[in-house]
Protein backbone atom coordinates (compact mmCIF):
# COMPACT_ATOMS: atom_id res chain seq x y z
CA UNK A 1 0.00 0.00 0.00
CA UNK A 2 2.41 2.94 -1.17
CA UNK A 3 1.56 6.32 0.26
CA UNK A 4 1.61 9.65 -2.00
CA UNK A 5 2.37 12.99 -1.33
CA UNK A 6 -0.26 15.48 -2.41
CA UNK A 7 -0.71 19.33 -1.77
CA UNK A 8 -4.41 20.47 -0.79
CA UNK A 9 -5.69 22.99 -3.81
CA UNK A 10 -9.84 22.54 -3.63
CA UNK A 11 -12.01 23.28 -0.81
CA UNK A 12 -13.69 19.59 -1.27
CA UNK A 13 -11.05 17.89 0.02
CA UNK A 14 -11.36 19.09 3.52
CA UNK A 15 -14.31 16.66 3.51
CA UNK A 16 -11.71 13.89 4.18
CA UNK A 17 -9.43 15.88 5.51
CA UNK A 18 -10.79 17.47 8.85
CA UNK A 19 -12.98 14.08 10.02
CA UNK A 20 -9.77 12.88 9.53
CA UNK A 21 -7.93 15.56 11.94
CA UNK A 22 -10.41 14.65 14.66
CA UNK A 23 -10.24 11.03 14.60
CA UNK A 24 -6.68 11.64 14.94
CA UNK A 25 -6.04 14.04 17.95
CA UNK A 26 -9.16 11.84 19.58
CA UNK A 27 -6.27 9.11 19.93
CA UNK A 28 -4.91 9.63 21.96
CA UNK A 29 -6.49 12.76 22.87
CA UNK A 30 -5.09 16.19 22.88
CA UNK A 31 -6.08 19.20 24.59
CA UNK A 32 -4.22 21.69 22.33
CA UNK A 33 -6.61 20.73 19.44
CA UNK A 34 -9.98 20.85 21.26
CA UNK A 35 -8.76 24.80 21.90
CA UNK A 36 -9.34 25.36 18.04
CA UNK A 37 -11.99 22.12 17.75
CA UNK A 38 -14.21 21.93 20.34
CA UNK A 39 -17.40 19.85 20.72
CA UNK A 40 -20.45 22.45 20.98
CA UNK A 41 -23.92 21.58 22.06
CA UNK A 42 -24.65 17.86 23.14
CA UNK A 43 -27.11 15.15 21.54
CA UNK A 44 -26.57 12.73 18.89
CA UNK A 45 -25.30 15.30 15.95
CA UNK A 46 -22.99 17.43 18.77
CA UNK A 47 -20.11 15.79 17.13
CA UNK A 48 -21.16 15.87 13.78
CA UNK A 49 -22.03 19.63 13.62
CA UNK A 50 -18.84 20.77 15.30
CA UNK A 51 -16.71 18.59 12.75
CA UNK A 52 -18.52 21.02 9.86
CA UNK A 53 -18.13 24.26 11.53
CA UNK A 54 -14.83 23.57 12.45
CA UNK A 55 -14.15 22.50 8.60
CA UNK A 56 -15.83 25.31 7.29
CA UNK A 57 -13.66 27.94 9.59
CA UNK A 58 -10.43 26.03 8.88
CA UNK A 59 -11.55 26.58 5.18
CA UNK A 60 -11.51 30.25 5.77
CA UNK A 61 -8.57 30.55 7.52
CA UNK A 62 -6.56 28.57 4.77
CA UNK A 63 -7.97 31.28 2.04
CA UNK A 64 -7.40 34.34 4.52
CA UNK A 65 -3.83 33.26 5.43
CA UNK A 66 -1.01 33.18 2.11
CA UNK A 67 1.54 31.69 3.95
CA UNK A 68 -1.02 28.35 4.70
CA UNK A 69 0.01 25.70 2.72
CA UNK A 70 -2.38 21.81 3.80
CA UNK A 71 -0.59 18.59 2.42
CA UNK A 72 -1.85 14.94 2.82
CA UNK A 73 -0.83 11.63 2.27
CA UNK A 74 -2.92 9.12 -0.10
CA UNK A 75 -2.61 5.66 0.46
CA UNK A 76 -2.59 5.21 -3.47
CA UNK A 77 -4.63 1.90 -3.48
CA UNK A 78 -7.17 3.02 -1.36
CA UNK A 79 -7.48 6.54 -2.61
CA UNK A 80 -7.62 7.48 1.04
CA UNK A 81 -5.95 9.96 2.50
CA UNK A 82 -4.19 8.69 5.77
CA UNK A 83 -2.65 11.72 7.15
CA UNK A 84 -2.25 15.65 6.52
CA UNK A 85 -0.36 18.58 7.58
CA UNK A 86 -0.50 22.54 7.31
CA UNK A 87 2.81 24.34 6.95
CA UNK A 88 3.16 28.09 7.16
CA UNK A 89 5.51 29.36 5.06
CA UNK A 90 6.96 32.57 5.94
CA UNK A 91 9.15 34.79 3.53
CA UNK A 92 9.65 37.98 5.79
CA UNK A 93 9.05 38.72 9.35
CA UNK A 94 5.42 37.95 10.04
CA UNK A 95 5.67 40.24 13.66
CA UNK A 96 6.96 43.24 11.86
CA UNK A 97 4.08 44.41 13.27
CA UNK A 98 2.23 43.42 16.96
CA UNK A 99 -0.21 41.03 15.99
CA UNK A 100 -3.63 41.80 17.54
CA UNK A 101 -4.76 39.36 20.35
CA UNK A 102 -6.29 35.79 19.17
CA UNK A 103 -10.02 35.94 20.54
CA UNK A 104 -11.36 32.47 20.26
CA UNK A 105 -14.68 34.09 18.83
CA UNK A 106 -15.53 29.75 17.95
CA UNK A 107 -16.02 28.98 21.71
CA UNK A 108 -19.30 30.28 23.15
CA UNK A 109 -19.16 33.53 25.51
CA UNK A 110 -18.60 33.03 28.98
CA UNK A 111 -15.49 31.50 30.89
CA UNK A 112 -14.62 28.58 28.42
CA UNK A 113 -14.03 31.36 25.93
CA UNK A 114 -11.86 33.04 28.61
CA UNK A 115 -9.96 29.87 29.44
CA UNK A 116 -9.04 29.58 25.92
CA UNK A 117 -8.35 33.15 25.34
CA UNK A 118 -5.44 32.95 27.96
CA UNK A 119 -4.34 28.89 26.83
CA UNK A 120 -3.74 30.48 23.44
CA UNK A 121 -2.15 34.04 24.82
CA UNK A 122 0.36 31.30 26.44
CA UNK A 123 0.68 29.21 23.98
CA UNK A 124 1.63 32.03 21.37
CA UNK A 125 3.45 34.66 22.85
CA UNK A 126 6.64 32.51 22.49
CA UNK A 127 6.20 32.81 18.79
CA UNK A 128 6.51 36.35 18.65
CA UNK A 129 9.54 36.52 20.38
CA UNK A 130 10.68 33.74 18.41
CA UNK A 131 10.09 33.62 15.44
CA UNK A 132 10.74 36.93 13.62
CA UNK A 133 12.64 35.69 10.41
CA UNK A 134 11.99 33.89 7.63
CA UNK A 135 11.03 30.66 8.42
CA UNK A 136 8.46 27.14 8.07
CA UNK A 137 6.38 26.65 10.81
CA UNK A 138 4.47 22.90 11.14
CA UNK A 139 1.24 23.94 12.49
CA UNK A 140 -0.12 20.72 12.98
CA UNK A 141 0.22 16.87 11.60
CA UNK A 142 -2.06 13.61 12.06
CA UNK A 143 -2.45 10.77 10.67
CA UNK A 144 -4.93 8.08 10.75
CA UNK A 145 -4.39 5.69 13.90
CA UNK A 146 -4.74 2.26 12.06
CA UNK A 147 -2.32 3.41 9.50
CA UNK A 148 0.64 5.21 11.69
CA UNK A 149 4.17 3.71 11.20
CA UNK A 150 3.96 3.90 7.78
CA UNK A 151 5.85 6.72 7.57
CA UNK A 152 3.05 9.08 6.37
CA UNK A 153 4.62 11.64 9.54
CA UNK A 154 7.90 11.45 7.61
CA UNK A 155 6.49 12.52 4.16
CA UNK A 156 4.40 15.12 5.74
CA UNK A 157 7.52 16.52 8.13
CA UNK A 158 10.00 15.95 4.84
CA UNK A 159 7.81 18.37 2.98
CA UNK A 160 8.60 21.30 4.39
CA UNK A 161 12.01 20.50 5.72
CA UNK A 162 12.52 20.72 1.23
CA UNK A 163 11.16 23.94 1.27
CA UNK A 164 13.26 25.51 4.42
CA UNK A 165 16.65 24.13 3.24
CA UNK A 166 15.43 25.50 -0.59
CA UNK A 167 14.97 28.55 0.93
CA UNK A 168 17.73 28.80 3.18
CA UNK A 169 15.31 29.72 6.19
CA UNK A 170 14.53 27.86 9.73
CA UNK A 171 11.77 25.87 10.42
CA UNK A 172 9.60 25.31 13.44
CA UNK A 173 7.27 22.72 15.15
CA UNK A 174 5.56 22.83 18.88
CA UNK A 175 5.13 19.32 19.67
CA UNK A 176 3.80 16.83 21.82
CA UNK A 177 5.23 13.62 23.09
CA UNK A 178 3.80 11.59 20.23
CA UNK A 179 5.39 13.69 17.27
CA UNK A 180 8.49 14.73 18.93
CA UNK A 181 10.54 11.88 18.08
CA UNK A 182 9.94 12.20 14.45
CA UNK A 183 10.37 15.77 14.03
CA UNK A 184 13.54 14.79 15.93
CA UNK A 185 14.50 12.56 13.26
CA UNK A 186 14.37 15.22 10.80
CA UNK A 187 16.76 17.20 12.65
CA UNK A 188 14.10 19.54 15.13
CA UNK A 189 15.85 20.00 18.72
CA UNK A 190 14.05 20.73 21.73
CA UNK A 191 14.61 24.32 22.74
CA UNK A 192 12.79 23.93 26.20
CA UNK A 193 9.40 22.29 27.29
CA UNK A 194 6.05 24.10 28.20
CA UNK A 195 3.51 23.92 30.21
CA UNK A 196 -0.45 25.56 29.15
CA UNK A 197 -2.27 26.05 32.05
CA UNK A 198 -4.71 29.23 32.48
CA UNK A 199 -5.30 30.10 35.58
CA UNK A 200 -7.43 32.83 37.40
CA UNK A 201 -8.11 33.50 41.22
CA UNK A 202 -12.01 31.78 42.49
CA UNK A 203 -12.14 29.85 38.90
CA UNK A 204 -16.38 29.44 38.15
CA UNK A 205 -17.49 26.12 37.39
CA UNK A 206 -17.11 26.07 33.90
CA UNK A 207 -13.27 26.87 34.47
CA UNK A 208 -12.68 23.78 36.86
CA UNK A 209 -14.46 21.09 34.13
CA UNK A 210 -11.91 22.85 31.32
CA UNK A 211 -8.70 22.32 33.87
CA UNK A 212 -9.93 19.05 34.25
CA UNK A 213 -10.59 17.95 30.86
CA UNK A 214 -7.98 19.59 28.85
CA UNK A 215 -5.01 19.66 31.20
CA UNK A 216 -2.24 18.83 31.06
CA UNK A 217 -1.44 20.22 28.19
CA UNK A 218 2.45 19.94 28.12
CA UNK A 219 4.56 20.52 24.57
CA UNK A 220 7.89 21.31 23.31
CA UNK A 221 9.07 24.12 21.14
CA UNK A 222 11.56 22.67 18.81
CA UNK A 223 13.61 24.44 16.27
CA UNK A 224 15.34 23.11 13.17
CA UNK A 225 18.59 25.99 12.42
CA UNK A 226 19.08 26.16 8.61
CA UNK A 227 20.21 23.33 7.25
CA UNK A 228 19.30 21.53 10.26
CA UNK A 229 22.61 20.90 11.94
CA UNK A 230 22.04 21.27 15.28
CA UNK A 231 24.74 21.15 17.65
CA UNK A 232 23.85 22.20 21.32
CA UNK A 233 26.17 24.35 23.08
CA UNK A 234 27.67 25.22 19.51
CA UNK A 235 24.35 27.00 17.32
CA UNK A 236 23.84 29.99 17.45
CA UNK A 237 20.33 30.79 18.59
CA UNK A 238 18.87 33.36 17.25
CA UNK A 239 16.38 34.84 19.56
CA UNK A 240 19.12 34.12 22.52
CA UNK A 241 21.65 37.38 20.55
CA UNK A 242 21.56 41.11 20.56
CA UNK A 243 20.54 42.65 17.02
Amino acid sequence: MPLELQEVTSDSEFDEIIPLQWLSYESPFNGFFILFCPTRGSGDNARANSIQESKERQIQWFHADSSSRWIKVVDTDTGMAVGAALWHIHESNPFSKPPPPLTAYWWPEGDGRRFVDMALGQWMTPRVERMRRPHLLLEMCFVHPEHRRRGAGSLLTEWGIRKADEMGVEAFVESTDDGKPVYAQHGFAVMNDFDINPTIPDPSEEWKKLQKELLPMHGYFMWRPIGGNYERGKSVIPWQTKS
